[in-house]
């Protein structure tokens, strides 16, 4: 499925397509003719009901040709409000508008066919621009405009552009447009092919578009599959010849989106959910010059190899550009199973290497080793068991190395996988029928795959690794990783927010268990919490109380003994009495003074008692 230069011109609100038709699959790309053909089937006519010949006269000055209609009417068509996918037999056209196409009236389109130019022309009807819009000479692939009004360009920049040989303006321009092509989500692309007519060279007569499309090695095979044969539960594509190879991506596409699991990429994106007993898939090294053949695979490779129906001829650069890619698609789930079970092959190994390889599962055909590359990792991140963007690139660095010198370990695993597909339950031998076999013909062949061609697969393959990135999946991987990281940094901060209080809450929970604990709190069931505090308050009044009137005594003490002092000694009658209304005073208030007070007191009344008894 190789890509095509689409020509192309605006007129007021409509946009004129020019797309050549492709040489046919057994001719070479050169020729400009495709050769003479016979007339279409007659079910062409049945189906339209006008005429009875199926094949379309050309004039020409040297005479007529007969041209293939059922080539001409092999179309698929895809279009959004920018972008128009037109698969033409054997090839992909890709046309991407500045303005925006009016789809809301398109009920039937005419494709109009000129035999003499030997391509197609559609007319696609634009939206009017905005008063504020300018545009320039159009977009997409190949062509300039014709009626949008150019920005008028200074005749003296063009002289001299064209005296120092420089590219002008409009050179620059669209050399730079394929540079800014934008990523178009095909998945989004409308079929319409249902709604476009075919016209031959002016003629009233239409036809309608036919899907007749090829599959398998070198899309060499044509017709229904066996159905006895094809494993349902992996194959996606029942009938890959009534499908484009546009459609079948486009149902692939659709799928990993259905299937691929936001918290399961969460599981595996921080550390690999990896069993116990198991090794780390990331820490596997392969050894891929260490290999060996066992006699049954000797065996097989001798019976695959004697098959050969037809001559090996050289491939053109569209088939053989599809074989490539096929077999690193091929080799990429390989290298996938190997690592992950420690080239150990298990009862899943069968299904892992057909569940990655698209070329399995929808029959896809890959043109270039990014969309390769791209397929692989969407499809290791849904359905394996360990999904890891990292581990995939991993796989793609080991599959680099098998492509540098590693050809006899990849016959060997190749011919593993046809003994898995041919044994396994359910039986996946149509696999084995339509591409393994092949390949492995193919890289069996010194004439055919070289050990130089290898190595140039090796290092376009790694060119490609180091510019494919997790946005290219089109799945939000780096939206999952940035959110998955929040979250993270959301629980770390929680945790350090409960361990800097928790030696708080520890001390508050000591607390009340010494509160729960003591037991005289458990003496008077009686008493409630609002008594036992109204009786704290009154304690503690009393004993303020006490200390009060304690103090009260002490300072009349004081200054009564200061007045002994100064007094002569020939008024001791008199302070006698005093001192006994001082010892009496003491006496009535010695039961709420301290104990050594009352000794104090005592010795005084003792003293005043002999000194009155000597003076009687």
């Amino acid at each position: 499925m190789l890509n095509g230069q689409v020509a192309h011109s605006y007129l007021e609100n409509s946009c004129t397509l020019l797309i050549p038709r492709p040489p046919a699959a057994n001719q070479s790309l050169r020729s400009p003719q495709p050769a003479a053909a016979a007339a279409a089937s007659s079910s062409a006519a049945e189906e339209h009901g006008q005429g009875s010949g199926a094949g379309v006269g050309v004039a020409g000055e040297g005479g007529a040709e007969a041209v293939h209609v059922d080539r001409i009417r092999n179309c698929d068509i895809f279009v959004d409000a920018h972008d128009l996918y037109f698969y033409a037999d054997v090839k992909l056209y890709k046309f991407h508008s500045r303005r925006t196409f009016d789809l809301r009236e398109l009920k039937t389109l005419l494709i109009k066919f000129n035999t003499a130019e030997n391509h197609y022309q559609i007319c696609l009807r634009c939206l009017p621009q905005t008063a504020g819009a300018q545009e320039g000479s159009g977009g997409g692939a190949g062509g300039g405009g014709t009626g949008d009004a150019a920005k008028p360009k200074s005749g003296r920049k063009d002289y001299i552009a064209t005296f120092l040989h420089l590219p002008t303006l409009a050179d620059a321009t669209n050399a730079q447009l394929p540079d800014k092509e934008p990523l178009v989500q095909e998945w989004k692309l409308k079929r319409i092919t249902d709604q476009c007519q075919l016209q031959l060279d002016g003629n009233e007569r239409t036809y309608k578009l036919t899907n007749h499309f090829g599959y398998g090695f070198a899309s060499k095979y044509s017709g229904p599959l066996d159905t006895s044969e094809l494993d349902r539960a992996t194959c996606r594509v029942s009938e890959p010849h009534r499908m484009s190879p546009i459609q079948r991506r486009q149902e692939r596409v659709v799928d990993e989106m259905k299937r691929f699991s936001r918290e399961q990429y969460k599981m595996n994106f921080v550390e690999l959910q990896v069993p116990s007993g198991h090794q780390n898939p990331l820490r596997y090294k392969p050894k891929i010059y260490e290999t060996s053949m066992t006699q049954e695979q000797a065996h097989l490779l001798h019976n695959i190899s004697r098959e050969q129906t037809q001559e090996q001829q050289p491939w053109d650069i569209l088939h053989q550009n599809e074989i490539d890619c096929g077999l690193i698609s091929i080799l990429l789930a390989i290298c996938y199973d190997v690592r992950t079970t420690n080239n150990e092959a298990t009862c899943e190994s069968g299904w892992t290497r057909s569940i990655l390889c698209p070329l399995y599962c929808y029959f896809e055909q890959f043109d270039n080793y990014r969309d390769v590359l791209v397929s692989f990792l969407r499809r290791m991140i849904t359905y394996p068991l360990y999904r890891n963007f990292e581990l995939g690139r991993q796989c793609v660095r080991d599959a680099i190395e098998v492509l540098k010198g590693g050809r006899n370990w990849l016959i060997n695993q190749l011919l593993l996988t046809h003994q898995q597909f041919a044994g396994g339950e359910p039986s996946r031998d149509s696999f084995n029928s339509y591409y393994l076999e092949d390949y492995i013909r193919y890289v069996t062949s010194p004439s055919a795959c070289s050990d130089e061609h290898l190595r140039l697969l090796a290092r376009n393959l790694k060119n490609v690794l180091m510019d494919v990135n997790k946005r290219h999946l089109g799945l939000g991987v780096t939206e999952i990783e940035t959110e998955l990281i929040k979250e993270l940094m959301q629980e770390m901060h929680l945790d350090t927010g409960s361990e800097g209080s928790s030696p708080q809450q520890q001390g508050h929970g000591d607390d009340e268990l010494d509160l729960d604990n003591d037991p005289s709190g458990q003496e008077d069931e009686t008493t409630t919490d609002d008594d036992s505090v109204i009786t704290d308050s009154f304690d503690s009044m009393d004993m303020d109380m006490r200390f009060i009137e304690n103090e009260i005594v002490y300072e009349d003490d004081e200054e009564e003994d200061e007045e002994e002092d100064d007094e002569d000694e020939d008024e001791d009658g008199d302070g006698a009495d005093e001192d006994d209304d001082d010892s009496s005073s003491s006496t009535t208030t010695s039961s709420e003074a301290e104990g050594n007070s009352v000794i104090e007191q005592c010795s005084n009344s003792e003293t005043a008692a002999s000194i009155s008894t000597s003076t009687k």
